[in-house]
C-alpha cells in the first residue's frame, strides 16, 4: 500500500521492545519511514531515545497554548518551550515533537479560548515555535466543538464547507492559516532554526528561530491594546511576513508595534534584497482587523478538584507493586525535584487513572 507513516495510538502503554523492532522493521521497508507516537504524560525523550520513535504528540505545548492565553500567561507557554528544548539538548533536533491546538480527542481549540481575538496569535506560535504544526479538520475556520452526551460526536461534527468558506470571519481565519502554512514552508528556520527567547512578559512573547543565514523574528501580544516591542536580532532588514510591511533593524534593534490580540513574523531579508523564498502573500488588512475585532466570549472554567493524591502513599516499594495513587504521588515527587510544580501540573497527574501510563510516566524520569 505503500503507507509513509503510522501514528501509534496510546504509545505511552506500549512495550519500548515492541516500538523498537517496529522502527527496525519500518527502516528495513522504506528509510524515511515515519513512526508518531501518541504520548501525552511522561519524558518525552525517552520514547524517542529508548523506543526509536520518530516524534511524539506534544500535549504539554497543547495545554500551554490556550491556558496561556486565556490566563494572559505567556510564561507557561515559553517555560513549557524551554523545558522541551532543553530537554533535547538545545537541539532542534534533539526531541522531534508533533504540536497541535486541538485533536479528536479534545474539546476545540475555539471552544476553549476566552477571548476568540486569540486564535491569531495562538496559531502564530503553533506555526513557528519547534515542532511540527498540525490543525485538525474544520479547526482552521474555527468550528466550535465541546464534548458531551458520552461519547465524541460533539468535537468530530460533519463540516460544511460550503457553510465555512461562505463566513466572513470564518474565512478570515481560514486565510491566516493559510497563510501561516506558506509562511512555514518559505522559511526554514522554522522548521530547522535553533530557537532563542528575545522578550517574555506575561502579555507580550518574543523570540528567534535561526538556520544559518536564514533568520526569522517572531512576537506575540495576548493583550487587549497595541503593544509596543523593541526586540535585538542580527542586523539588517526584516519582511513583516504577515503584513508585508518592511523595517528597519540596521542598529540591531526591531521596533514595531504589535497589534491587540496580534503577532508578527519577521524574516531578515538577505543581501540587503528580498529572496524568493520569502516571497509570500501578506494577509489583506480586512482580514487582520476582522480577527482582532472578536469579541470577548468568556467561557466557564471547572472548578479545581481536591488534591486526592493521599499524603501517606508508601513511595519506597517497587513502581510495579504500587497503587495508582502511589504512583501519582512519586511523578509528583520527581517533578518537584525538577522545579516547581503548578496546579495545572498537579491536575494533569490526578487525571491520569490508568496504571500503564502512569508506570511508563515514573519510570520515564532520570
Amino acid at each position: 500500500f505503500d503507507v509513509d507513516g503510522l501514528r501509534l495510538d496510546a504509545a505511552d502503554v506500549l512495550d519500548f521492545d515492541f516500538m523498537q523492532m517496529l522502527r527496525r522493521v519500518a527502516d528495513e521497508v522504506k528509510p524515511d519511514f515515519y513512526l508518531m507516537g501518541e504520548v501525552i504524560h511522561g519524558e518525552y525523550i525517552r520514547w524517542e531515545r529508548d523506543a526509536r520513535i520518530h516524534a511524539v504528540t506534544n500535549y504539554h505545548l497543547h495545554k500551554a497554548l490556550y491556558s496561556g492565553h486565556n490566563d494572559h500567561n505567556y510564561f507557561e507557554i515559553a517555560h513549557t518551550v524551554k523545558r522541551l528544548y532543553d530537554m533535547g539538548g538545545g537541539d532542534i533536533l534533539g526531541l522531534r515533537l508533533y504540536n497541535f491546538a486541538d485533536n479528536h480527542d479534545v474539546e476545540r481549540i475555539f471552544s476553549k479560548l476566552s477571548n476568540k481575538a486569540h486564535f491569531m496569535p495562538l496559531h502564530i506560535l503553533l506555526y513557528t515555535l519547534p515542532g511540527i504544526p498540525s490543525v485538525y479538520y474544520g479547526s482552521e475556520f474555527g468550528i466550535e466543538g465541546r464534548k458531551g452526551g458520552g461519547d465524541d460526536w460533539g468535537i468530530r461534527p460533519k463540516l460544511d464547507l460550503e457553510k465555512c468558506l461562505s463566513d466572513e470571519a470564518m474565512k478570515a481565519r481560514y486565510e491566516i492559516i493559510k497563510a501561516l502554512g506558506h509562511i512555514r514552508q518559505a522559511v526554514p528556520a522554522l522548521s530547522y532554526g535553533a530557537y532563542e527567547q528575545l522578550l517574555l512578559t506575561n502579555r507580550q512573547y518574543a523570540f528567534l528561530r535561526r538556520a544559518e543565514a536564514d533568520i526569522a523574528v517572531i512576537a506575540v501580544n495576548n493583550d487587549e491594546n497595541a503593544a509596543h516591542v523593541e526586540l535585538h536580532v542580527p542586523s539588517g532588514r526584516y519582511r513583516a511576513m504577515l503584513s508585508g510591511e518592511e523595517e528597519d533593524a540596521s542598529d540591531g534593534t526591531i521596533r514595531c508595534e504589535i497589534r491587540p490580540s496580534g503577532g508578527e513574523i519577521f524574516v531578515k531579508i538577505n543581501d540587503g534584497k528580498e529572496t524568493e523564498d520569502t516571497k509570500v502573500e501578506p494577509l489583506p488588512e480586512e482580514v487582520i482587523a476582522m480577527e482582532a475585532a472578536v469579541s470577548d466570549d468568556k467561557i466557564e472554567e471547572a472548578a479545581r478538584e481536591e488534591d486526592t493524591i493521599p499524603e501517606d502513599a508508601d513511595l519506597n516499594k517497587p513502581y510495579e507493586e504500587m497503587s495508582v495513587e502511589e504512583l501519582q504521588a512519586s511523578i509528583l515527587q520527581k517533578m518537584a525535584g525538577n522545579g516547581q510544580v503548578t496546579e495545572d501540573m498537579k491536575r494533569s497527574v490526578r487525571d491520569n487513572i490508568w496504571r500503564d501510563s502512569l508506570l511508563n510516566w515514573v519510570r520515564s524520569f532520570n
